[in-house]
């Protein structure tokens, strides 16, 4: 009689897992409709790698000719399906509690129209010898979540800016870099959706 009731127990415990895992996989995560390449400032960038975590998924994009480690500018679409429902607020409120944290300190984030508008500047490092620009908008999406577009572009230490101090270089990638592209981000179309 115990080897029948053993049976039966495992039997129960099968059906209740894999009632779990199909429910599971019913229940997918949207996801960000994304194309093969996007063109940015005349340039196409082609999709070369995507990470799906999922509560946030990563979507790299560079020009031919260029990879993941060696780019020289990049388009990194970022969907955070906001699970912790955070609002735009909180979102520049952990961010710039990141940066603060990490030593990053040239960068701004701000709300503007609903939307979360960002740029941050790297300085040259060890492993990084050029300057780095992060330039980004960002905004929640019925059925997505928030959804970022991020163009990143590297400045190689030339003799214009080894000839200028630290805060003249940031002065610089700010007027000429910077603002430019917080621009060209405010004049496009956001144009994200997301599939089931």
């Amino acid at each position: 009689m115990k080897p029948l009731l053993a049976f039966f127990h495992n039997i129960k415990k099968t059906l209740f897992f894999s009632t779990a895992l199909l429910l599971t996989a019913c229940v997918s995560s949207p996801q960000l409709s994304v194309p093969e390449a996007i063109t940015h400032n005349n340039s196409s960038y082609y999709l070369i790698s995507q990470q799906d975590l999922g509560s946030v998924a990563r979507y790299f994009y560079v020009p031919k000719g260029e990879s993941a480690e060696h780019w020289h500018s990049a388009i990194e679409l970022l969907q955070d399906r906001n699970w912790q429902q955070r609002t735009l607020a909180d979102r520049i409120a952990l961010r710039k509690r990141v940066y603060q944290n990490t030593g990053v300190t040239h960068f701004d984030l701000y709300p503007h129209n609903n939307e979360l508008v960002a740029f941050v500047i790297y300085e040259p490092t060890e492993q990084n010898k050029d300057w780095q620009v992060n330039v980004a908008r960002g905004k929640d999406l019925p059925f997505c979540g928030f959804v970022q577009y991020q163009y990143s572009l590297k400045i190689a230490k030339n003799k214009k800016l080894m000839n200028m101090k630290k805060e003249k270089i940031i002065k610089y990638l700010q007027k000429y870099v910077v603002n430019k592209e917080i621009q060209n981000l405010s004049n496009s179309h956001f144009s994200w959706n997301c599939k089931k």
